[in-house]
């Protein structure tokens, strides 16, 4: 069982602080999401995380001791592709491998395994520029997990996936969470993070607003809407939201409130194509905590 602490992170670049006293840990057996606008800080917190860069302030802890991650025991997905395009997949596969400490047999079976596990068994000896978009970050994935770490970092996992393939890495995240291997992940997909994640850091402009399970994260924020949609004119009804077109939302002061609301626009002239009830999900409690739309944050 491994736990990553980070506390108290701090990183300027120059004169500008890219990451303020961020605060998030993550441990094994669990799922832990880093969710940000771009230039919020993500990235940066990583790479002081890994040693890649130098933190101005704060501490790494990696089971309790202050120190940075073992670099053999770790496995990266950066967000940018790293590999080599006019390099063979076989070729640079067993080279990170050998970073990591194996052997050519080890890293032989290892490529063997990950290549048909992601069905791409055929490619080994083709250039990585020959690659479809998905099929490019099936091969940053075993980069990050052929030499099996017990530390998994992922930096924006579904980057070019179709849906099909976003599943299997879904599927293949579920699996190491349950090999009790300490991941964390950096996404925009938060409804893929909703469903696959238990704790989230969420970070705006470097400083850390919320830290903690998703679940208390929803039960404390997301607030009630009654939701309807159509295509005419809405005038006339007190505290509508149009978020989408053809969409709207009214937020609802209490369990009370829903039927005089309900019954306001049905008795209107608005044609009403749908209509129904349900709280704000972790995408809508993302933008409002960090789009600058609501001050309670």
């Amino acid at each position: 069982m491994n736990r990553v602490e980070v506390k108290g992170l701090v990183k300027y670049y120059g004169n500008f602080c890219a990451v303020n006293n961020v605060d998030f840990s993550f441990s094994s057996g669990k799922l832990t999401a880093l969710c940000g606008r771009n230039g919020s800080g993500k990235t940066t917190s990583i790479r002081c995380l890994l040693g890649l860069l130098k933190e101005d302030k704060g501490e790494i802890l990696i089971n309790g001791l202050k120190r940075k991650p073992d670099f053999k025991k770790v496995g990266y997905l950066p967000e940018e592709r790293g590999l080599f395009t006019k390099e063979k997949l076989g070729f640079q596969l067993e080279f990170l491998a050998k970073l990591k400490g194996m052997s050519k047999k080890e890293a032989d079976n290892a490529i063997d395994y990950w290549l048909k596990r992601f069905e791409i068994q055929d490619y080994r000896n083709k250039k990585l520029e020959s690659l479809s978009k998905g099929n490019q970050q099936k091969v940053q994935m075993i980069a990050a997990l052929v030499h099996d770490p017990d530390i998994v970092i992922l930096d924006e996992p579904f980057s070019g996936l179709d849906p099909v393939n976003m599943q299997l890495f879904i599927d293949l995240m579920l699996e190491l969470k349950d090999r009790g291997k300490c991941i964390l992940v950096s996404s925009h997909q938060l409804a893929l993070i909703e469903g696959v994640c238990e704790d989230i850091c969420i970070i705006d402009k470097g400083e850390s607003v919320y830290s903690g399970p998703i679940i208390d994260l929803l039960a404390k924020f997301s607030s009630d809407y009654l939701y309807f949609s159509t295509k005419s004119r809405v005038e006339g009804i007190v505290g509508v939201e149009n978020y989408a077109p053809h969409n709207y939302r009214i937020k609802l002061e209490n369990a009370q409130h829903f039927k005089p609301k309900l019954d306001e626009i049905m008795k209107s002239s608005i044609e009403v194509e749908t209509i129904g009830r349900k709280k704000l999900n972790l995408q809508e409690i993302f933008i409002e905590m960090v789009g600058g739309k609501n001050e309670r944050f």
